[in-house]
């Protein structure tokens, strides 16, 4: 029987595998869609973040070109809905969708493609990603997609919503005696519980000092090392991620694993990600201590808040306001748009999650 593999190791194929769920058509979406964010819910999201692209470029002393680049683009609904929504920047944006799923990387540049001549219909103009390569800054496409980070140096913004929290992560168990790590037997998809090598126990000590026996912390290297490569690309600029999670990884330490270690599958929550494998989604809390230091954490509310989310629904609150009482047509498509305000700034959701905002340069 073969090995058992490192958690990490085996989220990984799990979720981009050959039978992986991304790859045999897990997406999230508002609707038929495994699960939502808040760039699914609609366009209010995007046009926050495109006045902040905005004002970053003029804060950059508008470059042109003005880079942008998302990790974890999927099937582009964000980049969509900034090429639409961006005012200053916009005709010197060159968007850089990163995605790593080849089947969701084609139909993202299909789908912008039908909103602009200018756009490509295929993959095939992908730039290389590795170091050393050319910069990205010489392309005259207003949308590239690539698998990988690109390389740099570039003026602009790396941009990521409810990445960190798919990159997969290596989980370890305090014991009486010390830290396991969780493997998992490709034959049934059990756990094994092997002693933890010596930098992995250092770590989790670290990060997790007064860890009770039975405590679990995930080790999440790979989103560090997504950091570290986004902001090594930008010669100015900032790198801005919205992700749920926690400030310490000693707050994840102190709750059940099943609380921040979970999957989705049609809009539902589950916790044993080994049910099934390749079925569902696997998430987890992103512990921000355990990413390179610099960033400002603000509540995703308070980020909306002073991206003008108030300023762009002051028209529909008026248009609820006045006509709630025989509400028409338009009264309704107001409602709907407050009601995604709300779902993106309630304190109990999204409201919640964290804005991570990095200076470089």
């Amino acid at each position: 029987m073969p090995d058992a593999v490192r958690f990490d190791d085996y989220m990984d194929e799990t979720l981009y595998g050959v039978s992986g769920f991304y790859v045999r058509g897990g997406h999230p979406a508002a609707r038929g869609g495994d699960f939502a964010t808040s760039v699914e819910l609609g366009s209010l999201f995007a046009q926050c973040v495109a006045g902040y692209l905005d004002r970053v470029w003029h804060e950059l002393g508008r470059p042109d070109p003005f880079m942008v680049v998302e990790g974890g683009a999927g099937r582009g609904t964000l980049c969509r809905q900034v090429l639409q929504h961006a005012r200053e920047c916009r005709q010197v944006l060159r968007y850089v969708m990163v995605e790593r799923v080849d089947r969701q990387r084609a139909e993202a540049l299909a789908a912008i493609a039908d909103m602009h001549d200018r756009l490509p219909a295929s993959p095939a103009a992908e730039p290389r990603a590795g170091p050393g390569d050319e910069p990205l800054a010489g392309s005259e496409q207003t949308v590239l997609a690539v698998s990988a980070l690109p390389a740099g140096p570039l003026a602009g913004v790396v941009l990521a919503n409810e990445l960190l929290d798919n990159l997969p992560f290596r989980l370890l168990e305090r014991s009486t005696d010390g830290w396991q790590e969780v493997h998992v037997s490709p034959g049934d998809f059990t756990e094994v519980l092997t002693p933890a090598p010596d930098d992995a126990a250092a770590m989790a000590d670290a990060l997790a000092p007064d860890a009770e026996p039975g405590a679990r912390v995930p080790l999440q290297l790979k989103a560090a090392v997504w950091i570290r490569r986004a902001l090594r690309l930008l010669e100015r600029g900032r790198l801005l991620v919205f992700d749920y999670g926690v400030p310490t990884t000693a707050e994840l330490a102190a709750r059940p694993a099943t609380e921040w270690l979970r999957t989705y599958r049609s809009q539902r929550r589950g916790h044993d990600p080994l049910h099934q494998p390749g079925s569902a989604d696997i998430t987890c809390d992103v512990a921000f201590d355990q990413l390179p230091p610099g960033a400002t954490l603000t509540p995703q509310a308070d980020w909306l808040a002073a991206a003008g989310i108030d300023d762009i629904t002051a028209t529909a609150r008026n248009l609820w306001q006045r006509g709630r009482a025989k509400p028409t047509a338009e009264a309704l498509a107001a409602r709907t748009l407050l009601d995604e305000a709300a779902a993106l700034t309630d304190p109990d959701g999204m409201g919640a999650f964290w804005a991570a905002e990095w200076h470089a340069g």
